[in-house]
C-alpha cells in the first residue's frame, strides 16, 4: 500500500470516528449564531469516507489525542489583525495567552453562515495571489 492509499485511510477512518461522536442535531429556530454556525458545519454534505485498512496497531501517536485533525492555513495581513483582536477582546475578558489555534476555533465557531459570506469570499479571493483571476 502506497503512503497516499495508507493517509487517506486514516483521514477515513477519523471522519468515521468523528461522526460517530457527533450526533445530527435539528437546529431550533431560537438558536445562537454560534450554535447555528455549528449545525451548519454538521448538516454540510461530507464525502463518504472510504473502508478502511489497518496497517499499523492502534498505538499511533494521532490517535492518542481524539478529535485533533492538523491542518495548514494561509492568512493574510487582514486575518493576521482579526486574531490580533480575538485575543485582546479574550485578554479583557481575563482569557491569557491565546494561542493561533483558539483563536482560529473561536472564529470558526462564531461565524455566522448566510449569504454575506458570498460577498466576504469574492473579496479574500482578490487577495490571493495564487489563484487565477476568473
Amino acid at each position: 500500500m502506497s503512503k497516499v492509499d495508507e493517509i487517506k485511510n486514516q483521514l477515513a477512518q477519523r471522519l468515521e470516528k468523528q461522526s460517530e461522536r457527533t450526533p445530527p442535531a435539528a437546529p431550533s429556530a431560537a438558536e445562537s449564531p454560534q450554535a447555528g454556525a455549528a449545525a451548519a458545519q454538521r448538516s454540510a454534505p461530507r464525502p463518504a469516507p472510504q473502508k478502511a485498512v489497518r496497517t499499523k496497531p492502534d498505538t499511533q501517536k494521532a490517535e492518542t489525542r481524539e478529535g485533533v485533525i492538523k491542518v495548514s492555513a494561509s492568512l493574510y495581513s487582514f486575518d493576521i489583525e482579526c486574531l490580533d483582536r480575538i485575543r485582546e477582546f479574550m485578554r479583557g475578558k481575563g482569557v491569557r495567552n491565546v494561542t493561533d489555534s483558539e483563536a482560529l476555533r473561536l472564529a470558526c465557531r462564531a461565524v455566522k453562515i448566510d449569504d454575506a459570506l458570498m460577498g466576504i469570499y469574492e473579496e479574500m479571493t482578490k487577495e490571493d495571489r495564487r489563484r487565477r483571476k476568473q
